[in-house]
């Protein structure tokens, strides 16, 4: 559905967000780019229609886009709250069965990255943004 109304929408505004102080649109063509190629990303590590991709960012318009790409690719998605501790994260983890999760920021990250190496099921974690700061700690 997001798809073909995309395909309706083409180059009007779908997304706003603020940025450095002005505010910028995101096409509807433009998200559906991004929607496609994160789903294909998604097929690629080896998600199958059906698995669980947790969910943990923020209101942004990246949240929207690896939603709607979630389930353009089949998949299910888990909304998570941002304020998780890393209990909260490894009991929806292990409960929902995820077998990904997608975070928007390093700082987000910190409580989650424990949980989702706990967890049997996870075996990939996507950052919106770059992970590095957790990878060096």
């Amino acid at each position: 559905m997001f798809l073909d109304r995309a395909g309706h929408r083409g180059d009007s505004p779908f997304l706003w967000a603020k940025k450095q102080g002005n505010w910028q649109s995101i096409s509807w063509a433009e998200a559906a780019r991004q929607v496609c190629v994160l789903a294909e990303s998604l097929r690629k590590l080896g998600l199958n229609p059906g698995d669980r991709v947790a969910l943990v960012s923020e209101n942004r318009p990246e949240w929207c886009i690896a939603d709607h790409a979630i389930m353009a690719a089949g998949l299910v998605t888990v909304p998570t709250y941002i304020t998780n501790t890393e209990r909260d994260h490894l009991h929806i983890l292990e409960n929902s069965g995820a077998r990904a999760v997608i975070v928007s920021t390093a700082k987000l990250s910190q409580p989650l990255l424990p949980a989702a190496l706990s967890a049997p099921g996870v075996e990939h974690v996507i950052g919106m943004e770059p992970l590095r700061q957790m990878q060096a700690g």
